[in-house]
């Protein structure tokens, strides 16, 4: 009997985007997190892509965790930068300086994911060095979309995705329900 050492997934290749979150103390922080949940969770419907909550981790780059979506691969790595959904996320992202940067990732399914970019966003910000983030760390986020908006419903994601951030005052208990955040 022999022992087989574990191989990588070889089908396809997983691309993971991570959106850090900022400090949920204050009220700031929790305005622009829930701008980027809103401007993700519409995203995810054109990406077809899965959208979850990473907890916080123990890096600098995600201490209060990361808003992600993953989905397949169909694309050259070096054609990352060039993918308008890429830009067009950035530009949104951007408009109101949501968070400092986007990580994006190459996932294989087993053992670390690979870094492909860090995209700035905020161009007075320091960048924390991209964080080494695991398969498994990855698949264990929780599930950001759990439920499926029809088409004729978008506009409770379209109309607070085209509010500006100072306009959204989430209740204590709406936004702890989207990122189990207890004061």
């Amino acid at each position: 009997m022999t022992t087989e050492k574990q191989q990588e997934y070889q089908g396809y290749r997983m691309l993971t985007v991570v959106v850090p979150l900022n400090p949920h103390h204050t009220m700031q922080g929790r305005q622009r997190n829930m701008k980027m949940h809103y401007l993700m969770r519409l995203r995810t419907y054109r990406l077809r892509c899965h959208y979850y909550r990473l907890a916080p981790q123990q890096n600098t780059a995600l201490r209060y965790g990361a808003l992600c979506f993953r989905f397949k691969r169909q694309f050259k790595k070096e054609a990352l930068l060039s993918q308008d959904w890429l830009s067009e996320l950035t530009a949104k992202l951007q408009a109101e300086e949501l968070c400092p940067c986007v990580y994006v990732y190459d996932d294989g399914g087993v053992g670390d994911a690979e870094h492909l970019d860090t995209v700035r966003i905020a161009p007075r910000t320091a960048i924390p060095a991209a964080p080494a983030i695991s398969a498994a760390v990855i698949k264990d986020g929780t599930n950001m979309n759990p439920t499926h908006v029809p088409y004729f419903a978008h506009q409770m994601l379209i109309i607070p995705a085209k509010m500006p951030v100072e306009a959204l005052h989430p209740s204590a208990e709406n936004y702890r329900e989207w990122f189990a955040f207890s004061e």
